[in-house]
């Protein structure tokens, strides 16, 4: 199966992304999630993706719904199909374990598949995360780095800027293939890799 064509970010200024894409952006307020993932997830379901949002606070699952229904009328047909589900952490995240977090995101991507959708695209918010579960999280993120690379998946994390400290930021940065990160009404990318983001 080719995944060399890439999909729509859907984010302005970051335009097409390569499938296999793991990603994160920082933020500070809920508006800052709402600037990333509401077009995140209207370009993938115009692009008949299967979308997986896992929220938490600041930007909860009734919110998120509301704020996408706000530029995606259809949104309801696209819940009643299950194109597009949400969670909140506690059930996104329900295992701490690496590997069966690793294991149910490739079977969502073949369910994605099987159900005759161009790819799957997610986003976690990791803002739920207490001092000792950074650790294993950063390692379920390493090993979504390096398993996504050849799969029709793009994963876009979202941490806390106010949960993060200087050495978390950069541990952050570097299980992920780039950063976005919004400067006004503009995006900017940083490139963490030596893997072009775009085909």
């Amino acid at each position: 199966m080719s995944i060399n064509h890439g999909t729509d970010s859907g984010i302005p200024s970051v335009g097409r992304i390569s499938w296999g894409s793991h990603f994160c952006h920082f933020y500070s307020r809920k508006e800052d999630l709402v600037h990333a993932l509401v077009p995140y997830f209207k370009a993938g379901l115009i692009n008949n993706e299967r979308c997986v949002w896992i929220t938490a606070d600041p930007f909860g699952s009734a919110e998120a719904r509301e704020e996408l229904l706000r530029i995606l009328p259809d949104l309801e047909e696209f819940l009643r199909t299950q194109q597009i589900v949400f969670y909140d952490s506690e059930e996104g995240y329900r295992s701490a374990d690496a590997a069966e977090r690793t294991d149910r995101l490739m079977r969502e991507e073949k369910r994605a598949i099987d159900a005759g959708y161009a790819g799957l695209r997610v986003t976690g918010n990791a803002s739920f995360l207490k001092r000792e579960q950074w650790p294993s999280f950063l390692e379920y993120e390493r090993t979504i780095n390096r398993l996504i690379r050849t799969r029709r998946i793009i994963a876009l994390c979202s941490y806390s800027l106010n949960n993060c400290s200087a050495s978390d930021v950069f541990d952050v940065v570097r299980t992920h293939h780039f950063t976005v990160d919004r400067i006004g009404d503009s995006w900017e990318v940083i490139e963490t890799e030596q893997r072009p983001f775009r085909d």
